[in-house]
């Protein structure tokens, strides 16, 4: 029973070390040191991190977007030439709304349980599609003013797509790249002149920036990730550790059965249960006969072997709900939940059979050559005037009957038998 939590925690120990190796040399590196399972649950942490974010923060980037066209809007038709106003207001309402269409997109995707297993794949293809169509909008514009404002807007969307949309940066830059050449060809079959260097800067210049910027804010979170992994085994190994020191105080160390403390905890449940809900439960007080002589004879270190046989005679015999302590010295009490009189009598029978047939040898035994055990049994079934006190004294006082009657014996008192108080 103590070698699990040990286990468990020596097993926690090693896989945060593991993790600080890593953390280590990732500190030292830009691009993933992770094994495959880690770095899909890396990008698993990430995509659900973002999209919560993405829900929680739409309201109010719906609301400064909008904010955003209502001041934009007016500034950018008093800007623009008057026989170009028309046009090129028309073509950033199309910009405007195409943004806002793939960010209701990304929303419903983020929300949505069973679409936020598509996420990946949907969201890239937006931008991939919305991209292309805000690139050829605005470039389509006819005022200058209009298509320089227009690459900003361009490349904001971009540094959104790869900082913002929670996709790996390799596929939000693949994507930009397949709508730089839809928004090219588009152009070209238009007949729209733009120069190369500004298409360039743009699409090319503003991808390379924003995959720079994405690979860093990635590898910085590698680093916050991993050191989340350690703050989470601190905690389990904290847990595993209040564990086993709880154990510990409800545990005899050497038979490992439960003590004393942790007996009256069980007892008092158990009281309750039958008090309240009309059950029964059966106590067993075992002493091992004239173990004092075996001490004195064998030693106290085969005397605790003594112990550790009867207590794993008592184990084996007992169901999983039910609870054995060791009492005291070589006292141990059975607690047998929701048992009836005939068996709690069969268990008792039982264990008095077993301790007998391992023939454990007891030369100074005055019943036996062999080590033999005496039990006393009481069954509690609810009754308004005992207390938990009163039933280990009845328990007792059945042991004692067993024990003057000549040992290596059950004997069973009732809970009603009031004889025992007179004493």
């Amino acid at each position: 029973m103590n070698a699990e939590p040990n286990q468990n925690v020596d097993q926690l120990q090693q896989e945060k070390h593991k993790i600080e190796g890593l953390l280590e040399h990732q500190k030292k590196r830009m691009l993933s040191i992770f094994s495959k399972q880690l770095e899909q649950q890396f990008w698993r942490d990430r995509e659900d991190r973002i999209t919560t974010l993405i829900i929680r923060a739409f309201i109010p980037v719906t609301i400064f977007y909008l904010i955003f066209e209502l001041i934009s809007l007016p500034i950018n038709y008093f800007t623009t030439e008057p026989n170009y106003r028309n046009h090129d207001i028309l073509l950033t309402m199309i910009s405007y709304t195409t943004g806002w269409v793939a960010l209701f997109i990304v929303y419903l995707m983020a929300k949505h349980p069973v679409w936020r297993n598509y996420y990946s794949g949907v969201v890239t293809s937006v931008v991939c599609l919305g991209m292309s169509i805000v690139q050829i909008v605005l470039f389509s514009t006819e005022s200058l003013a209009m298509t320089w404002r227009g690459t900003l807007i361009i490349v904001f969307a971009q540094m959104f797509a790869y900082l913002c949309s929670g996709i790996r940066p390799k596929y939000i830059f693949l994507s930009s790249l397949l709508s730089c050449l839809i928004t090219c060809l588009v152009l070209w079959s238009l007949e729209k002149s733009i120069p190369p260097w500004v298409l360039f800067n743009v699409m090319i210049l503003g991808n390379l920036v924003g995959l720079s910027l994405a690979i860093l804010s990635v590898s910085t979170e590698r680093i916050r990730f991993l050191q989340s992994i350690i703050i989470e085994l601190d905690k389990q190994i904290s847990e595993a550790l209040n564990q086993h020191l709880y154990i510990l105080t409800q545990q005899d160390t050497l038979t490992l059965l439960s003590n004393r403390r942790g007996f009256d905890q069980q007892l008092k449940h158990s009281f309750n249960e039958a008090r309240f809900a009309n059950r029964s439960f059966a106590i067993l007080f075992i002493d091992v006969d004239f173990f004092k002589l075996y001490n004195d004879l064998y030693g106290h270190q085969n005397g605790d072997i003594a112990l550790i046989r009867v207590a794993q005679t008592i184990r084996r015999h007992i169901g999983d709900e039910d609870v054995a302590v060791r009492y005291g010295g070589e006292e141990f009490v059975i607690l047998l939940r929701k048992a009836s009189l005939n068996e709690a009598e069969t268990i008792g029978y039982n264990i008095l059979k077993d301790i007998r047939e391992q023939k454990i040898p007891h030369e100074h035994s005055k019943i036996s050559q062999y080590l033999t055990v005496s039990i006393g049994l009481t069954l509690y079934s609810g009754e308004n005037d005992m207390t938990q006190t009163d039933i280990i004294k009845v328990a007792d006082f059945a042991l004692y009957q067993a024990k003057r009657n000549g040992r290596d014996q059950l004997m069973f008192v009732s809970i009603e038998n009031k004889e025992l108080f007179n004493a």
